[in-house]
């Protein structure tokens, strides 16, 4: 019989980053869905609307750019919240083919709406951090995402 703890044996995979990543997202999604799910939209729909918010008139193709998603996705996303008429596409002003991106009235309910829900997220996500533990967090998830943010200042990279 074996002596070691379920944790010793699976140490090998408790160690893996993108295990834990997983893990995080996970957490993450379990979150989201506990406060936020009653609003009817996901968090990448979320994270969309946000952008679009912080950033209007921007063409789809830098929306998708500035959230960091895919221009697929960011189609599918956006084409999902038009129809929930959260969004409205104009025709884009500085290409023929694009197309601005920018919150409906109903849009920007949802948003303030859902703000608290948000921040509660976000306190969940890391209060079982020591408070001087959690801006070092922020800065290792920036860095390795590349993120050029309030934590980490740095020059994007492709991962491809």
């Amino acid at each position: 019989m074996n002596s070691k703890t379920h944790s010793e044996i699976m140490r090998p995979v408790y160690n893996m980053p993108a295990h834990l990543v997983r893990r995080l997202q996970q957490v993450t999604q379990a979150i989201f869905e506990a406060e936020a799910g009653s609003f009817g939209i996901t968090s990448a729909q979320f994270a969309i609307l946000q952008t679009v918010s912080l950033l209007p008139g921007l063409e789809q193709r830098e929306v998708a750019a500035a959230a960091g998603y895919d221009s697929v996705t960011t189609s599918q996303i956006i084409r999902k919240l038009e129809v929930l008429g959260l969004l409205r596409r104009n025709k884009g002003s500085r290409s023929r083919r694009g197309q601005s991106v920018h919150l409906t009235e109903e849009g920007v309910q949802a948003l303030t709406e859902i703000r608290p829900a948000i921040d509660r997220i976000q306190a969940r996500l890391i209060e079982r951090l020591p408070e001087e533990k959690r801006t070092a967090f922020l800065q290792l998830l920036s860095e390795i995402t590349d993120v050029d943010n309030s934590h980490r200042a740095g020059t994007s990279r492709s991962y491809k």
